[in-house]
């Protein structure tokens, strides 16, 4: 019942509370239009879900090949021990192969050196593809082939991620830092915080230009959460940014909040440029 011009209408129930429901709404900032922040995060979230559907896909099928090259090297490379008495001759048949089944020589040699670095199949992750080996096989020490195969499946890095850490030199950072021992987690085994955070991270992907604040700093990280979350390590999710947070009866708002489910634990992240001081 509402009094307009100063005659009494009477409404429907339901009229009512469409009329104060969208009046309440508004006040709090609450109508159906949405939030370009909140919408922002839906888009990435709901990109990344589809990304990640069809990566799985991908991942499945470039399994098949990694088995199929692998079995393919082993085949080869059989041949070639039952006549290694005969110089040249592994070289002779991976020509006529090639030639044969029209497959490009040094395809068919970076499929028998992928066999003769993992002759033992089971040592084949599934989680990594063909371009990941590919890369890996480029490597010729073995012990940092491994740091950056186990920390490739540990971090789920792409291709591109992969070549950015090693021209990054990843492997020498993190040997100076005492954790090149990088092994695959286990999920009984709790997470140590010294294991999981470095002394330095690097966000030099981000693109920032001499000068940059930490606003600028604060939306580059979001813009390029994919990229920061790698730069971090497994387990690690974005929680929030700008959240509230009562400290000594204050309000301070954190600027990025990240939530590692290893540890497990939350980490508030406060965004500073500049040299350190000692009232950080």
């Amino acid at each position: 019942m509402l009094l307009k011009n100063k005659i009494l209408t009477v409404l429907p129930p339901y009229k009512v509370t469409e009329l104060y429901t969208g009046r309440f709404l508004k006040i709090f900032g609450m109508d159906n239009k949405p939030d370009k922040s909140d919408y922002s995060f839906l888009l990435n979230d709901v990109r990344s879900i589809i990304d990640k559907g069809l990566s799985k896909a991908y991942k499945a099928v470039d399994n098949l090949r990694v088995q199929t090259y692998w079995q393919i090297g082993e085949r080869v490379v059989r041949e070639g021990l039952k006549h290694k008495s005969r110089a040249g001759y592994g070289k002779m048949i991976i020509d006529n192969l090639s030639k044969d089944l029209n497959i490009d020589r040094r395809l068919f040699y970076r499929i028998v050196k992928f066999y003769r670095l993992y002759p033992i199949v089971v040592t084949v992750s599934p989680q990594l593809s063909w371009s990941h080996y590919e890369v890996l096989t480029s490597i010729e020490e073995n012990p940092i082939r491994q740091f950056y195969e186990n920390t490739s499946i540990r971090n789920g890095w792409s291709v591109r991620e992969l070549q950015r850490q090693i021209k990054n030199h990843m492997y020498e950072r993190a040997k100076d830092d005492d954790k090149t021992n990088i092994t695959l987690p286990v999920i009984s085994t709790p997470a140590v915080p010294e294991k999981i955070f470095k002394n330095t991270y690097h966000f030099d992907f981000l693109g920032l230009e001499d000068g940059y604040d930490e606003a600028e700093l604060e939306k580059g990280m979001i813009s390029n959460i994919e990229k920061v979350l790698l730069e971090f390590g497994a387990d690690f999710s974005l929680s929030g940014r700008q959240n509230k947070l009562i400290i000594d009866g204050q309000v301070h708002a954190v600027d990025i909040e990240f939530y590692h489910r290893g540890i497990p634990c939350v980490v508030l992240v406060e965004l500073k440029t500049g040299k350190f001081k000692g009232e950080y």
